[in-house]
């Protein structure tokens, strides 16, 4: 349910996953960066053989993302952690979920319509729009999730 950019966010542990995994990363300059490892690392292990049809490298950069804007604007030190899971639903539908302690995300519609004019560089959820994620978010009780939903480029044959 959509109302204003905020989506009612399921809660992956109980929706019907083909597997789902999840890492906690320090909120320090580093998160961002291995974020994206572990994206890396976990996809390739999980991904490589049955799901070729998902871009790894292009959800690598959606994690990234997802975290980098977690740590820059939930306002938290740098010892506090940021929750992040991934999952594939059996629809081939690949989810990733970021927890941070701001319970709000001003501007959300705002922050999601920005596009980088000419010569400016992209960044933010504009590039993890752009790698294909539906990106919405929802207040939870000690902060919020934003999520990414990508939905698989084409399904194997």
């Amino acid at each position: 349910m959509e109302h204003g950019g905020i989506t009612v966010i399921p809660d992956l542990a109980h929706e019907e996953t083909t597997w789902a995994e999840k890492e906690v990363f320090r909120a320090n300059r580093h998160a961002a960066g291995n974020a994206r490892l572990y994206t890396l690392m976990y996809l390739r292990w999980y991904l490589s053989v049955d799901h070729g049809f998902a871009d790894i490298e292009d959800l690598a950069a959606i994690g990234h993302v997802l975290v980098a804007n977690a740590v820059a604007y939930s306002g938290v030190p740098e010892y506090a952690e940021i929750p992040m899971q991934w999952a594939l639903l059996q629809s081939g539908a690949f989810v990733i979920q970021v927890r941070d302690a701001q319970r709000d995300f001003p501007e959300f519609d705002k922050v999601l319509a920005w596009e980088p004019a000419e010569g400016e560089r992209p960044r933010g959820l504009w590039t993890a729009r752009q790698l294909g994620a539906e990106v919405t978010y929802a207040p939870k009780d000690s902060g919020k999730i934003v999520q990414a939903v990508i939905m698989p480029r084409s399904v194997p044959a």
